[in-house]
């Protein structure tokens, strides 16, 4: 029987997003990998479920880390089951080959850590901004990205920038909570 209270008790869902491997800037590569594998461990570590595209560069780092530690690592290769990276534990199919994660892995999150750097990236973050999902930066790692798109309204739009992948993953669990118990697009005092 349904009771919208369980609404409140389900695992929160964490997406991340950002560059493939080959798009990574070279001197920049061995960091941001580094980076991304660490939110995926302490998302784990929260026991909320990694919603990823499962491909490689941020992704595949972020899957292997929350992997590592016995998280739930959900993504969305494609059409075809297997064809997403090794680390994923839970695979959506969509009919979308190239793209899938935009609609079914962006809508699926309650908050998303982006690490922009590719079309991809970009195409991801426009729908969260469309459905005004929440959007953690870390600073150094593109955290101006919205102001340079300039779009319109963007000051009020629900994003943070944060100095570290442990604040950032400790703000997404702290909105979605928040989320998972009604008010989803609220900006709110980090503090």
């Amino acid at each position: 029987m349904f009771n919208s209270k369980n609404m409140n008790s389900r695992n929160i869902q964490i997406g991340i997003i950002g560059p493939e491997e080959k798009n990574i800037p070279g001197k920049r590569e061995e960091v941001i990998l580094k980076l991304s594998e660490e939110i995926g461990r302490l998302v784990a570590e929260e026991k909320a479920i990694l919603i990823t595209g499962g491909c490689s560069g941020v992704v595949e780092a972020a899957c292997r880390g929350a992997y590592q530690v016995g998280g739930i690592v959900v993504g969305t290769p494609g059409r075809t089951r297997g064809m997403a990276i090794p680390w994923t534990t839970v695979e959506i199919c969509t009919p979308i080959d190239i793209g899938d994660y935009i609609f079914a892995g962006i809508l699926s999150s309650d908050v998303i850590i982006v690490i922009p750097g590719d079309a991809g990236t970009l195409g991801e973050l426009a729908i969260a901004y469309r459905y005004r999902k929440p959007l953690i930066f870390i600073k150094g790692f593109g955290e101006d990205f919205l102001a340079v798109l300039q779009l319109e309204g963007w000051e009020k739009y629900p994003y943070y920038v944060v100095q570290s992948a442990g604040e950032a993953v400790e703000l997404a669990v702290k909105i979605a909570r928040k989320i998972r118990g009604g008010k989803s697009n609220e900006r709110f005092s980090t503090d």
